[in-house]
């Protein structure tokens, strides 16, 4: 057994595991109503291996008889056709709204995947990728998909990221899909380990990950030269926690914003279960060589919330509030640069940055409350050339029906202080906020369309919050919208 040499596992094996990078791996789950996308590897398997395909309803009795599928090149039910990094089977009519658990095995010898769960559902939008709620297939790292991160390559190639969370699990593995056609259809790519909370980023023609090893834990950044097939081992740039129960770094897949001669994102330090988040950018220049060189970053110093809470006035807090999170960094029309964060139900939290390119380690300064019908979950904001205008996607609060983050909108504005609802893009406020989200979104402009990817939960999820779908949507002329 050799050390590892990059950050990138396909697939990611726990050592006592081995058979699982040598079996047949099932990398990706999309399904339908009545059918079942699915890619998979098999690196242990000798050239032109054949498979079949087993599945059948879940069952509670563990001789309940599998339907055997042949591997074929004639029309489904299973049809495989090789792909860059995998292969993809189909499976079609099946039962709508049933619970199917399946597996592939290599005829040679038996070898066998592990058996995987699925719910057959629709769902708005493409399947980027599904995990059913009972599917243990990431237990060490989760059991719900999370964090999603949408990233044009200078080819056109869309990457997408996803991690995989469960709170209290140990919250640790990303999993990239890739889509050649503009997000059609998507395949797997290769998984990042230990890599929790990323954002890629490309500079140059060079891809970075920047994310946490865990929840609370390091903060770290890798890269790729081959549109993230392959990565470099991930540079360490602050240590944090190791434990999700301990004060650390925090961040989601907040974008890099370039202004000053300097790139700028969002970090926090602290954890929920203290009570505590005290925010701060990072910040590089904006022409460095090589970002995974730890020395040409630097942090702000930390701003705060329980300090300016016992001098804030009474309209300024929230009961049981632990801060701002999740901000996006963002420049005002008149230059100015500020933290744009997550607060509380229709307000969010403005964090002036006085920091500059030849003292990027300043201080962050309370910049006032924007009020706006929104929901506290993560939003994503974009400047658009085009129109002048700031847009943002974010759960939309309705007091009539009661919505939590089961109703997904599109805000603009001119100045970042004033926003105007422009329309609901994802609307399930007449199903029970409980067991609907979109959420998390990450967004790109592309021509007169917003691009965007969702962690949604829908069909059979555990709940709102513990999403089973990673979602990608398209918003078509996006500025003709009213």
């Amino acid at each position: 057994m050799k050390p590892i040499s990059s950050w990138n596992f396909t697939p990611y094996t726990p050592l006592d595991r081995p058979e699982r990078a040598q079996n047949p791996y099932i990398c990706r789950i999309a399904p339908g109503l009545t059918t079942l996308d699915f890619d998979f590897i098999d690196n242990g398997a000798p050239s032109k291996a054949t498979h079949t395909l087993y599945y059948r309803v879940r069952s509670s009795r563990p001789t309940a008889d599998h339907t055997a599928v042949q591997q074929t090149n004639a029309e489904p039910e299973w049809m495989k056709c090789e792909m860059e990094q995998a292969d993809r089977g189909q499976l079609c009519s099946l039962k709508p709204h049933t619970d199917y658990e399946f597996f592939v095995e290599r005829d040679c010898d038996g070898a066998r995947s592990e058996t995987r769960l699925v719910y057959t559902s629709v769902v708005p939008g493409r399947v980027v990728n599904y995990l059913h709620p009972d599917d243990p297939a990431y237990a060490f790292s989760g059991q719900y998909l999370c964090s999603p991160c949408l990233c044009r390559l200078p080819s056109g190639r869309l990457l997408s990221s996803m991690d995989v969370f469960r709170g209290g699990a140990p919250q640790n593995l990303t999993i990239l899909f890739y889509s050649d056609d503009n997000g059609d259809s998507w395949h797997y790519l290769t998984e990042l380990f230990p890599c929790f909370w990323g954002q890629l980023f490309v500079r140059g023609n060079r891809l970075y990950m920047l994310a946490v090893s865990s929840e609370y834990g390091d903060l770290l950044i890798g890269a790729s030269d081959n549109e993230g097939r392959d990565w470099t081992l991930p540079t360490v740039l602050f240590r944090g926690a190791a434990s999700p129960h301990e004060r650390g770094l925090h961040r989601a897949p907040m974008r890099l914003w370039e202004a000053n001669g300097r790139l700028w994102t969002d970090v926090e330090y602290g954890a929920w279960e203290k009570h505590e988040m005290n925010n701060a950018v990072l910040s590089a220049p904006d022409d460095a060589a090589d970002y995974t060189d730890p020395a040409v970053w630097s942090m702000t110093e930390f701003w705060r919330y329980a300090d300016f809470a016992a001098k804030a006035e009474p309209e300024q807090l929230v009961p049981g509030c632990v801060g701002g999170i999740e901000g996006t960094v963002i420049s005002a029309p008149d230059g100015t640069l500020y933290d744009f964060l997550r607060y509380t139900q229709k307000k969010c939290l403005l964090l002036k940055i006085n920091s500059t390119p030849m003292q990027p380690e300043g201080v962050l300064s309370y910049a006032g409350l924007v009020t706006l019908d929104i929901t506290p979950s993560k939003f994503d904001i974009v400047w658009d050339d085009v129109s002048e205008q700031y847009y943002m996607l974010a759960s939309h609060a309705l007091e009539e029906p009661k919505t939590n983050r089961n109703l997904l909108a599109l805000f603009r504005s001119a100045d970042l202080m004033t926003w105007e609802f422009v329309a609901d893009i994802l609307d399930a406020k007449a199903l029970n906020p409980a067991v609907v989200g979109f959420q998390y979104v990450s967004f790109l402009i592309d021509g007169d369309d917003i691009l965007f990817l969702s962690r949604t939960a829908y069909g059979k999820p555990a709940n709102f919050h513990d999403s089973n779908y990673q979602t990608f949507h398209r918003i078509q002329n996006f500025r003709n919208l009213t």
